[in-house]
C-alpha cells in the first residue's frame, strides 16, 4: 500500500504542472458546490426556523370579526384549541422623547393571552404586560432605527395621538427586533384590548389567532371556520412549511446542479490528464507489469493519483471555506449574514468530489492495467 502510494505521489510530482492545475481546479470545484449547498441550506433552516417559531400548531383567521363572531370561534374551536386570541389593530402616531412623531401600529391584545403572540422569550427588556396603561413596544419604537440610540425604555411614558386626541402609556416592555410574530412588532404598540377600545371607539377584531393542541387539528378546525365564515381567510402555518421546506430544497438543489458543473468538468479535466499520463508512461507501467505488478495494481495506482489530487484540492477548498464564511451575504434588506458549511455538507462534498474524480480516472486507469506487457516495453 505503501509502496503504491509513494509511487503515485512520485509520478505527480514528476508533472506537479499538470498536478498544481487539476489541484487548483478541484479545490474551485469543491469550494464552490461546498458554499452554494450550505447557503441553499441556510436559506432553508432560517425559513423553517421563522415560521417554526410563529407556532405550526396555530391558525389564523383573517377578516373583520365582532365580540360574538370571536365567541363561535372559540366555541367551534375549544374541543382542539389550547387558546383562541382575538387581535385589533389601528394606525396611530407616537410622540417620542427627542420630539420625533412616528406612525406604529396600534394593536389590542386580551391581556391573559398576549404570551400567545409575544411571549416573554421575544422581549428585549422589560415584561410583555399589557394591563392597567401599561404597553408593549416595538423595537423601532423604543430605539431610532437610524442612529440605534435608546429613546425609551421599561417606566417612560409614551404619548400616543389618535383622532387627534392624546394619550399617556407606560412603557411595560420592548420587544427584540429578530423575534418573528404575525403581527407587527418592531413599529408597534401593543395595549389591553380594554384600553384599545377606549382609545379607538373600535370593537371589531381584524385577526383571530387559535393555538391548537395539536397539528392533527388543524384540518379539522380549518374545515369548521372556513364553513362558519366562508368570507375569511384561514392560514395554516403547518401547510405553508411544507411547502416553503419544498422550495428551499428545490433551491438548494437547483444552487448544487449550478456549481456541480465545476466538478464535473474538473473530472473531465483530470480524464484528459490521466489519459496524456497513461500514454507517456506507457513503458514505466511495462517495468512495473515485468517487476510483478498486476493488472489491478496498474489501475488502482493511476486512481490512487486522481485520489490524491482530490484530497490535496479538498484541503486547500476547505482552507478557502475559512476566510469564505466570515463574509457577509445580503439576503433581504437590512438583513445580511455569514454561511459556516456545516460538517455534513462539507464531508457530502468531499466525498462527491472524491467519487466523481475517481470515475473521471477510471477509463485511463482501466486502459493503464490492460496494456500488452511486450508493447509496453517496445514503446518508445
Amino acid at each position: 500500500m505503501l509502496e503504491s502510494l509513494g509511487l503515485a505521489w512520485s509520478a505527480l510530482w514528476e508533472r506537479r504542472g499538470r498536478t498544481i492545475g487539476a489541484i487548483i481546479g478541484v479545490a474551485i470545484a469543491f469550494t464552490a458546490l461546498a458554499f452554494a449547498l450550505s447557503v441553499g441550506n441556510y436559506f432553508k433552516e432560517s425559513a423553517l426556523s421563522f415560521f417554526g417559531e410563529l407556532g405550526i400548531n396555530n391558525l389564523f383567521v383573517l377578516g373583520t370579526f365582532t365580540q360574538a363572531d370571536v365567541a363561535v370561534v372559540k366555541t367551534y374551536a375549544a374541543p382542539y384549541s389550547t387558546a383562541v386570541v382575538p387581535v385589533s389593530a389601528a394606525f396611530a402616531s407616537a410622540r417620542l422623547p427627542n420630539g420625533r412623531t412616528i406612525s406604529v401600529n396600534l394593536y389590542g391584545v386580551p391581556r391573559d393571552e398576549i404570551s400567545v403572540l409575544v411571549p416573554q422569550t421575544a422581549m428585549y427588556e422589560g415584561d410583555n404586560d399589557v394591563g392597567g396603561g401599561l404597553a408593549v413596544v416595538g423595537y423601532y419604537v423604543a430605539f431610532d432605527q437610524n442612529t440605534g440610540a435608546q429613546l425609551l425604555g421599561v417606566g417612560y411614558p409614551l404619548s400616543i395621538n389618535y383622532g387627534g386626541r392624546s394619550y399617556t402609556l407606560v412603557v411595560s416592555g420592548i420587544t427584540l427586533p429578530e423575534h418573528p410574530s404575525v403581527i407587527n412588532t418592531l413599529n408597534s404598540i401593543i395595549i389591553d384590548e380594554a384600553q384599545f377600545k377606549s382609545i379607538t371607539g373600535a370593537s371589531d377584531y381584524s385577526l383571530i389567532v387559535i393555538s391548537l393542541k395539536d397539528t392533527a387539528y388543524i384540518d379539522r378546525v380549518q374545515s369548521l371556520i372556513k364553513a362558519a365564515f366562508p368570507e375569511a381567510q384561514v392560514v395554516s402555518l403547518a401547510s405553508l412549511v411544507q411547502a416553503v421546506n419544498q422550495f428551499f430544497t428545490g433551491l438548494e438543489l437547483f444552487l448544487g446542479l449550478v456549481s456541480g458543473v465545476s466538478t464535473i468538468i474538473t473530472a473531465l479535466w483530470l480524464y484528459d490528464t490521466m489519459t496524456i499520463s497513461v500514454i507517456q508512461r506507457t513503458k514505466e507501467f511495462g517495468v512495473l507489469r515485468a517487476m510483478g505488478f498486476k493488472r489491478g495494481q496498474i489501475t488502482a495506482l493511476v486512481i490512487t493519483e486522481a485520489v490524491i489530487v482530490s484530497a490535496l484540492g479538498i484541503a486547500v477548498g476547505s482552507a478557502l471555506l475559512v476566510p469564505l464564511s466570515f463574509i457577509k451575504i445580503g439576503f433581504f434588506p437590512g438583513m445580511s449574514v455569514s454561511v459556516n458549511p456545516p460538517l455534513w455538507i462539507a464531508a457530502g462534498t468531499a466525498a462527491l468530489v472524491i467519487a466523481v474524480n475517481a470515475l473521471g480516472a477510471l477509463a485511463p486507469a482501466l486502459r493503464a492495467g490492460r496494456m500488452n506487457l511486450v508493447d509496453a516495453l517496445r514503446y518508445e
